[in-house]
């Protein structure tokens, strides 16, 4: 939306320094416009270098207002569904974005309804959490049974969606998401305007990879920026591998296991976007098992850094990426508090 006004001859400016600390909704030229929006005070999370990992800095997710990355979207989306006019929020979800969406729900006096697995919820703190803040848990026999309830709601109940609920899955909900470029606009800012040589990014379906591409790409168009860092999506399922590396455009779906233990990057069929944003950033996928993640996320707390198993992902990328001999700087996105 900036760049669309650049080219209408408007001159949207870098945010001043004093702007600091007001949030992700000091990037208003580069979000939909809204009357008014439901805010709890995500974004703007600290960058932090890792001592024990030379060159790396870790994008601190857990500093948002429910511990994770999903509190960008659900605060964009739960804003559109009040500005126009929609009286409940569903998502299906066991974990974060569950969590999130009943939180923003909450604060803008909506009503949500979380589709989840029975047996499936991450946690009894989550389910417990939910309850608190008044979201009404639905459970369903499979995984793919959420999604179909929810585009029933959708479709029957007026409910406004914010996952996806398609098959093959797409993105979970567009405005949303768009969020989730204002990690690409604070990064390049807390890096004076430069950007790093790789970011390593827990992917499932990809909304924040493909929105971080796009932002890194909406401000190299304004001159803000010379390039779009290369994004290295961490994966537990090599869908997204496969695809990449074959030329494929649609992914394939992998083969889902009994148990999975990283749940938050755990969806077998991976998506086009997220082949398009891998490649436009001339990027790689690598695929993790629980076995790595559980290392890194040891890890990292015996170094003071509590991450949520999944979010160790993100320092398996960077790791690796050092491994394989890259000297330049690296960011890991850890997206939630473990």
């Amino acid at each position: 939306m900036a760049v669309e006004l650049h080219r209408k001859g408007g001159s949207p400016q870098r945010p001043a320094p004093a702007q600091a600390g007001i949030s992700m909704w000091k990037w208003l030229e580069f979000l939909p416009p809204l009357p008014s929006w439901v805010s709890l005070g995500e974004g703007d999370t600290p960058l932090v270098p890792l001592r024990y990992l030379p060159r790396v800095w870790v994008k601190d997710e857990r500093a948002n207002p429910t511990g994770s990355f999903k509190d960008r979207m659900a605060s964009l989306a739960v804003s559109w569904a009040q500005a126009q006019g929609f009286g409940t929020v569903a998502v299906a979800s066991t974990g974060n974005a569950a969590v999130s969406t009943a939180a923003y729900a909450a604060a803008a006096r909506l009503r949500c309804v979380v589709l989840a697995k029975e047996g499936g919820m991450s946690s009894v703190d989550t389910e417990h959490s939910l309850r608190a803040m008044g979201a009404e848990i639905r459970f369903t026999q499979s995984w793919h049974e959420r999604w179909a309830e929810l585009e029933r709601g959708v479709r029957e109940q007026g409910w406004y969606p914010i996952s996806n609920y398609r098959v093959p899955p797409v993105s979970s909900q567009p405005v949303g998401v768009r969020a989730y470029r204002s990690l690409a606009y604070e990064i390049a800012e807390q890096r004076d305007w430069s950007v790093p040589d790789w970011i390593a990014v827990p992917v499932s379906r990809g909304d924040a990879l493909c929105a971080m591409v796009a932002g890194f790409d909406e401000i190299r168009q304004l001159g803000w920026i010379s390039r779009v860092p290369r994004m290295l999506a961490v994966v537990r399922f090599p869908s997204l591998q496969e695809a990449v590396r074959s030329d494929r455009e649609q992914p394939l779906a992998s083969e889902y296991p009994d148990r999975v233990a990283a749940v938050s990057i755990s969806d077998p069929q991976a998506t086009a976007a997220a082949v398009r944003a891998v490649r436009h950033s001339g990027g790689d996928v690598l695929v993790v098992g629980d076995d790595d993640l559980a290392r890194a996320q040891a890890d990292a707390a015996s170094h003071g850094w509590l991450v949520e198993f999944s979010s160790a992902a993100a320092l398996v990328g960077a790791a690796e990426l050092q491994q394989r001999g890259h000297k330049g700087d690296i960011v890991a996105l850890v997206t939630a508090a473990g």
